[in-house]
């Protein structure tokens, strides 16, 4: 994901972990101003192999910013729709989303 930060709510910590995270890797766009290389070359070991990490985010669009806090709005919105969080507030390039208390 592209965001600059993603801060969740929920029962536990392992719970706001994992949302966080899922919540962070959802709030992506296709951009040319995105650097991502394959996880191999930044750590040969990885077991991540050729999936595709995110290593630079340039200036984005207005409309990139806003679809790719859209992807990350709409699934945080199912997990506390589902009672999964309490809440989230998420962060990219100024611009936020917060849903729940």
């Amino acid at each position: 994901g592209i965001a600059d930060s993603v801060t969740v709510l929920a029962k536990t910590a392992a719970d706001a972990d994992v949302a966080a995270t899922l919540i962070a890797n959802a709030i992506s766009v296709s951009s040319p101003a995105i650097l991502r290389k394959p996880a191999y070359e930044l750590a040969p070991e990885s077991d991540l192999k050729d999936r595709l990490v995110t290593v630079a985010v340039g200036l984005l669009t207005e409309d990139e910013i806003c679809r790719a806090l859209a992807a990350g709005s709409s699934l945080a919105a199912r997990m506390h729709n589902d009672g999964q969080i309490a809440a989230v507030y998420a962060r990219l390039q100024g611009r936020s989303f917060m849903i729940g208390r």
